[in-house]
């Protein structure tokens, strides 16, 4: 899998318009857990945090109503950083047509910010939705609303149902997993491998009883992200996660150093978020495919 740089200008529109060659995703990175992701003819948003607020470390890359035409959005769960209401507002006030994929103990809040019900996209495990072309598989993600219910799928909070997921986008062909919040479970990798997952976008901000104590629930170390796809059989690591917030910092780097030692057949890409980047797979013998 190769990967370039696209066009120099940050507006949403540029991003939208860039040219994509047959079988390219367009991935570009919005800091934390946000990203645009463009290809199989869709553009979606993930976890997209766009709110100005004095906690974060750098501005929003766009204004949310730049981005009301997009195809669907996906939120990973109901933290502020990855459900961001005031997004959800803008583009009720918009009149967006997108759809939004979302867990499904979340579907009544979202509806509340007012998002139409024939909008919302009550998500589940085991069962997928498709936006065009677009197949968006939902899986459990280990996580917690704060530290008394942490480490877990959120269930015992629903009625059973899952609170937390990750999702396997197939865009034409590329799949892109994007964990959420999310812990190593047993069976994750297993699966990932069984979806044959491409690009996987993780957490590595890590844990520690210093955050949790301040009720931060953690992720993924660099380490374990590192380790999670190479079981995955991924051929590109992302890291997120890692930027946002002073008191809840990780390190990518780790993962460069691990990948460079140990792991010569995964990727790492650390994107910048000034600009999106196009990903191209190739096959063996170097075709594109």
């Amino acid at each position: 899998m190769t990967a370039a740089p696209q066009a120099r200008d940050r507006s949403f529109a540029a991003a939208a318009g860039v040219p994509l060659a047959d079988g390219e995703v367009l991935l570009w990175w919005l800091g934390q857990a946000g990203f645009v992701l463009r290809g199989g003819g869709a553009t979606l948003l993930v976890d997209p945090y766009l709110t100005a607020t004095g906690a974060r470390r750098f501005p929003p890359p766009f204004p949310a109503v730049d981005a009301a035409g997009v195809d669907a959005v996906l939120v990973t769960h109901e933290h502020g950083d990855h459900l961001d209401v005031d997004v959800a507002r803008a583009f009720a006030e918009a009149g967006s047509a997108a759809r939004w994929v979302v867990p499904e103990p979340v579907a009544d809040r979202l509806e509340s910010l007012g998002i139409g019900r024939e909008l919302i996209e009550p998500a589940q495990p085991g069962r997928p939705v498709t936006i065009g072309a677009v197949r968006v598989d939902p899986l459990p993600a280990h996580h917690g609303v704060d530290m008394t219910d942490a480490y877990g799928t959120g269930a015992e909070l629903s009625g059973g149902l899952v609170r937390f997921l990750g999702y396997v986008v197939d865009l034409g062909g590329t799949r892109v997993y994007h964990s959420g919040d999310c812990l190593a479970y047993p069976g994750l990798a297993e699966e990932l491998a069984r979806l044959d997952v491409h690009v996987a976008l993780l957490p590595v901000n890590g844990r520690d009883a210093e955050r949790e104590a301040r009720g931060i629930v953690g992720n993924m170390s660099a380490e374990e992200a590192v380790e999670l796809a190479v079981r995955a059989g991924a051929e590109v690591l992302v890291p997120m996660h890692w930027d946002m917030f002073e008191g809840n910092p990780g390190h990518p780097s780790r993962a460069v150093a691990l990948v460079e030692r140990d792991h010569p057949q995964l990727t790492v890409i650390v994107p910048s978020r000034a600009r999106p980047i196009g990903l191209r797979r190739f096959g063996p013998t170097g075709e594109a495919g």
